[in-house]
């Protein structure tokens, strides 16, 4: 279960969203924190500079109308007089600048406190010398202190006048509110994550399980699937996918394993049907030549008996190879000019024999040369097929006729016979391999496993041509081959 496409493809989903789910909320929470604490310094900034603006302002206005002595003095000279402090508590006094909520306290630059507010004073902030060495540079310094209680936000800020630091000013905050905020996110994040991840990994579960459910259906047909049903087939889903296009292949699969262990168990049949009966001549020959001492004579004709036997269980090995070569594709045919009218004599010759012994009258009708291109060897046992077929299935003192001649741009083969033919119903499957054809008034021993015909039929289409039967009633059977002509060597 745990290898299984649906638990992979559910835990994957849920790793890539847990992921991004928790990058997301980590970028979430610092954005989220940082411009909390940014909006804090903001607004303690714009505080600080709110109380020195009132400050300049009271110096240029009331306090410069009695204290200054000409339009171009300073407030650094104010500061010199050490009359700055009895200004900023005069300043204090007539503004009420810090009777307001902010925490503010004023400092010189050597760090002693000028003015504080009750707010300032309740916190108990230090004057830091980190705060007091960086503020002397000139730059504002952010702190955060956190003295056992919520957190305090502390800003000091320098005021400058040229380029001389005349006094700080620090305004302090709690964080409390923006503290508490961050928790209250924290604490979303923290259940939302989880739950999301239980949401979409049972939705995951179920959207893996609808998508893999012709997978499963597929598996259970196909464990029912044995050698012995390999006619059934897998149900195809209509999605227009992959499945679609895998229950399609292996259908197309099945149907090859079908059509193998058909001419598998058609071979096995074929050989030990055709094998069987040289088998038994040779076996009973024997058995009888060793019951009792027999003259040299004798001895001979069981000899040639023999011979006779094994080299029809010869010929019928040779078929079987070439057939099975033939499937697999490894016979390579060496292309060369081949005449006909040539090859039809000697095949003639070789089973002249065969058809004296069933006073058959074999004529031959070539009047011209025809060559064609392809293998002599595979030529000739299309040839030899044809015509041994012919000479089985033609009664006593009948006949058989080969004609060749021209057919536009291909040669025509004819083998004619006088036989009793071949059943209509037959005709579509006299060339399918191992096909049993058993015509009338034959003998048992002259029905045909379908070894010849069938390799006919691949030798034909091997040399781009093709092979056809007729056989009108009464008439016996024509199986005709065309084959593409070639001109002859030079």
């Amino acid at each position: 279960m745990i290898r299984s496409i649906r638990v992979t493809l559910t835990l994957w989903y849920i790793g890539i969203l847990a992921g991004i789910l928790c990058l997301f909320g980590l970028v979430l929470y610092t954005n989220v924190a940082t411009n909390l604490a940014q909006d804090v310094d903001d607004v303690l900034v714009s505080q600080a500079d709110g109380a020195t603006d009132s400050l300049v302002a009271f110096w240029e206005g009331k306090w410069g109308a009695l204290h200054r002595e000409t339009p171009s003095q300073t407030m650094k000279k104010e500061i010199d007089m050490k009359r700055f402090p009895k200004m900023i508590d005069q300043w204090v006094h007539e503004t009420g600048e810090l009777e307001n909520p902010h925490a503010i306290r004023l400092v010189d630059r050597d760090g002693a406190p000028l003015v504080t507010s009750t707010n300032f004073a309740r916190l108990a902030l230090p004057l830091t010398q980190t705060a007091m060495t960086q503020s002397g540079q000139g730059r504002t310094v952010y702190e955060t202190f956190n003295l056992g209680g919520p957190r305090f936000r502390l800003v000091t800020r320098p005021v400058i006048e040229k380029n001389y630091v005349l006094y700080l000013v620090q305004v302090a905050a709690s964080l409390q509110q923006a503290d508490a905020s961050l928790v209250r996110l924290r604490r979303w994040l923290l259940w939302l994550i989880p739950s999301t991840l239980v949401v979409t990994s049972t939705v995951g579960w179920f959207l893996a399980t609808t998508a893999l459910r012709p997978v499963d259906r597929m598996i259970r047909q196909a464990e029912r699937i044995g050698a012995e049903h390999l006619h059934e087939r897998i149900d195809v889903p209509h999605t227009g996918d992959e499945l679609e296009h895998l229950a399609t292949t292996f259908n197309n699969m099945l149907v090859r394993l079908e059509s193998a262990f058909r001419r598998l168990r058609q071979f096995s049949a074929a050989a030990s049907h055709e094998l069987r009966t040289p088998l038994t001549i040779m076996k009973g020959e024997l058995e009888v030549a060793l019951r009792k001492s027999r003259d040299v004579e004798e001895y001979q004709r069981v000899l040639r008996t023999q011979l006779e036997a094994l080299n029809e269980m010869a010929s019928i090995v040779e078929q079987l190879l070439m057939l099975a070569h033939s499937e697999a594709g490894t016979i390579a045919v060496e292309w060369r000019p081949v005449e006909l009218g040539v090859l039809i004599q000697q095949v003639r010759d070789a089973l002249k024999m065969i058809a004296e012994l069933k006073e058959i009258s074999v004529q031959i009708s070539a009047p011209e040369p025809i060559w064609v291109q392809g293998e002599r060897r595979l030529l000739e046992r299309l040839t030899v097929n044809l015509l041994d077929n012919a000479l089985k299935h033609t009664p006593l003192k009948g006949s058989v006729t080969l004609q060749l001649g021209r057919r536009g741009k291909e040669a025509c083969l004819t083998v004619q016979d006088t036989g009793s033919g071949v059943p209509p119903h037959e005709i579509p499957h006299i060339f399918d391999r191992f096909f049993t054809r058993s015509s009338l008034g034959t003998p048992p021993r002259s029905s045909s496993s379908g070894l010849g015909l069938g390799l006919c039929r691949w030798i034909a289409e091997a040399h781009k041509g093709r092979i056809d039967v007729a056989s009108p009633p009464g008439q016996g059977a024509t199986f005709t081959i065309f084959l593409p002509l070639t001109l002859p060597p030079t």
